[in-house]
């Protein structure tokens, strides 16, 4: 069997930071302090919903790719991507070339590492 590369828990953890990226955003936008979206706007109710059902899609696929799920691996890596894409798509600030590397680090990861995630599923093994 092999052990898991301290790259693995690197994409994971990364993967979890975009989790909490967009629970964030989800919540700053429903509660109004985003400043660019104006309250009572049914923009601003879709955007929540995406960003929610974003973070609970990554959340599952986070829970998958620990077990080396081939589908998770492949959905992963497509959602990392489209995500990485729209980042560029519009108007590029300091936040989204933040995110973007919050993004693409684990999309680098996961190719990197692609042999782990494409064994047999298992469970994670502790390096050392």
């Amino acid at each position: 069997m092999m052990k898991t590369p301290t790259s693995v828990y690197a994409a994971l953890g990364f993967i979890l930071l975009n989790v909490l990226v967009w629970l964030a955003f989800s919540i700053i936008v429903a509660t109004g302090v985003h400043p660019s979206i104006p309250e009572g706007n049914q923009i601003k109710w879709v955007m929540i919903i995406l960003a929610f059902l974003t973070a609970g899609v990554l959340s599952i696929l986070w829970f998958f790719l620990k077990r080396h799920s081939k589908v998770a691996y492949y959905l992963t890596l497509a959602l990392l991507l489209v995500l990485s894409l729209l980042t560029v798509a519009d108007d590029f600030g300091l936040s989204d070339l933040i995110y973007l590397i919050i993004a693409i680090v684990p999309l680098a990861l996961l190719i990197k590492d692609r042999a782990w995630y494409l064994q047999g599923e298992t469970r994670l093994q502790r390096p050392g």
